[in-house]
């Protein structure tokens, strides 16, 4: 059963990399101890183009904890919600709190929708990510604060939206709940690979327009 849901996927994602990746130290970072992935955040304040967006920030972030697709219309996750040219949510927050710099690589994907008539995770990805953090600080008194980063990202790619569309026979009818669960994967200056805890994030599945 596992090895004919292999090929499905291998089949349907030639650009991607299946799996979850990972190795090297990160056994010791289960929990998220060192590199901790924080949660998915939105814009703090969405404005009107030209006006830029306000980003998230380390004393300013805005919880994005789930959304809503069309079938057969919305090619991603994020997606533009309000048709102004630009993604809206969709930050990847991530805290480092080593006293080195961890450059992120990617975010495994795994995708679960219950009652599908495929093996759950019914598809897994693995997404490029580009962004680094610094050290965590301490002060004098010898507090420490993790660095932190926020990184939008495009976690359910266009291809993946495309066989949910294009094989609705093997899915429950819409509307019906996706969760995507994601889990980053960094490294340290010292050449350490880090993957940190697991985040799930909810998507409602609407049925295609008429």
């Amino acid at each position: 059963m596992r090895g004919s849901r292999m090929v499905m996927v291998a089949a349907c994602f030639a650009l991607a990399a299946c799996g979850g990746g990972g190795g090297g130290s990160g056994g010791s970072n289960d929990q998220g101890i060192s590199v901790r992935f924080t949660g998915v955040f939105q814009e703090t304040r969405e404005q009107v183009a030209p006006a830029a967006d306000q980003l998230p920030t380390a004393e300013e972030a805005v919880g994005d904890s789930g959304t809503f697709v069309v079938l057969g219309t919305d090619q991603t996750v994020p997606r533009d919600y309000n048709d102004d040219g630009d993604l809206d949510g969709g930050f990847l927050g991530v805290a480092n709190n080593m006293d080195q710099s961890v450059n992120l690589q990617s975010v495994s994907v795994e995708i679960y929708i219950p009652g599908a008539k495929l093996q759950n995770p019914v598809l897994t990805d693995s997404v490029p990510m580009a962004s680094s953090l610094p050290p965590a600080s301490v002060d004098e008194q010898g507090v420490r604060t993790p660095s932190v980063s926020f990184t939008q990202t495009v976690f359910v790619r266009p291809d993946v939206m495309a066989f949910l569309a294009q094989n609705q026979n093997l899915l429950p009818k819409p509307p019906f709940d996706m969760t995507v669960v994601m889990r980053i994967t960094g490294i340290s200056d010292s050449g350490d690979t880090f993957r940190t805890n697991k985040v799930n994030y909810a998507v409602a599945v609407l049925p295609p327009a008429e």
